[in-house]
């Protein structure tokens, strides 16, 4: 869809002066009424319940999942979310996934199209075992965690691949697209569990999730996060491929996203809360236009995928290399108005 300009409306009063005429009975001008300030009360702030720290990860410290935990700890701690902590029996799902995925995948010789959507979940095959495949330990990722002996109150998943190119390579890949990196961003799970296969794809499975005896973590009621964040430096060009697909009218099997889209800005509030968008723009320093591009949330998702407190604008071209862009949001958090204005700059 092609998003809104801003609109500026402006509200000229029209003043009238009375000249002449006299007072009172004594001649003196009548007095003014006092003038009264109205009074504004602030919208009460509930304070979050974020993990600030974790225990240290038991992975060895040059192995993959290491890096990739570490790497998704720091995005949410730059993004204000909570910390995940590390947990042995999502570990233990993940591994059993992964493994699963690696013998069963068409490519690997398998029977199963893992990037096809299973239409009994109304999700990618990657995310759904067949009981009648080999190494199967649970439908879904909530199964298999509590297959792994994870009491989950709740559990989720996600999986990308390296490509050979290195763990943050796969990492990176999830930040670049829409629906991978709004799971991320979820601030409610407490731990995490990953397994990084050997194979040339260099598959990675991640599990988040939160015991049943704990309570989710949760952020202030006045959270406001952005990605790419103010003044973040070496920001990809375009969006990143993801099944399903956020951009029906793109292909994902040719030269679309690269051509097509920019990398993805998003803004988040508090979960449970509804962001409204007024206005989001992204514009290149040094002009006056703001690009043409695609605003989605909720309302408009056409995979039904966001929740009410996201929202995401990427542009219909890719950034330009070595560019600073200026990105001005307004809208509302529920009932109260938010703003925010920044500025990042593009990579080479």
């Amino acid at each position: 869809m092609k998003l809104k300009l801003t609109m500026t409306i402006i509200f000229a009063a029209s003043l009238s002066a009375c000249g002449g005429g006299s007072g009172g009975p004594s001649g003196q001008v009548a007095a003014a009424p006092p003038v009264t300030t109205p009074v504004v009360t602030p919208p009460t702030v509930t304070p979050g319940d974020l993990q600030t720290t974790v225990p240290v990860l038991t992975y060895a410290s040059d192995s993959p999942e290491f890096q990739f935990v570490s790497a998704l700890n720091d995005f949410r701690s730059n993004l204000g979310l909570g910390l995940l902590a590390q947990n042995p029996l999502l570990d233990t799902a993940a591994s059993n996934h992964l493994h699963y995925v690696i013998i069963n995948d068409i490519n690997n010789g398998g029977t199963v199209d893992m990037s096809a959507i299973n239409t009994t979940y109304s999700r990618p095959q990657f995310h759904i075992e067949d009981a009648t495949k080999p190494l199967f330990t649970g439908v879904q990722e909530i199964d298999r965690a509590q297959h792994a002996g994870y009491a989950g109150a709740y559990v989720g998943e996600e999986g990308a691949f390296g490509g050979n190119q290195g763990i943050l390579a796969a990492f990176n890949s999830l930040v670049a697209t829409v629906y991978h990196r709004t799971g991320l961003m979820y601030q409610f799970p407490r731990e995490i569990g990953v397994a990084v296969g050997a194979d040339a794809s260099q598959t990675v499975v991640m599990e988040l999730g939160y015991q049943s005896n704990v309570q989710p973590q949760f952020n202030a009621s006045d959270f406001l996060g952005t990605y790419p964040a103010d003044k973040q430096t070496a920001v990809p060009l375009h969006a990143g491929v993801e099944t399903p697909n956020p951009f029906p009218d793109l292909s994902t099997s040719n030269a679309d996203f690269p051509t097509k889209t920019s990398f993805p800005i998003c803004v988040a509030i508090k979960e449970g809360q509804t962001l409204t968008v007024n206005s989001f723009t992204v514009t290149e320093a040094g002009q006056a236009m703001p690009l043409e591009a695609r605003l989605m949330t909720k309302a408009n998702d056409p995979n039904a995928y966001l929740a009410s407190n996201i929202a995401f604008i990427i542009g219909k071209i890719p950034f330009k290399t070595n560019t600073t862009y200026n990105v001005v949001f307004s809208g509302n958090a529920g009932a109260t108005t938010v703003s925010k204005t920044w500025s990042f700059t593009t990579g080479s």
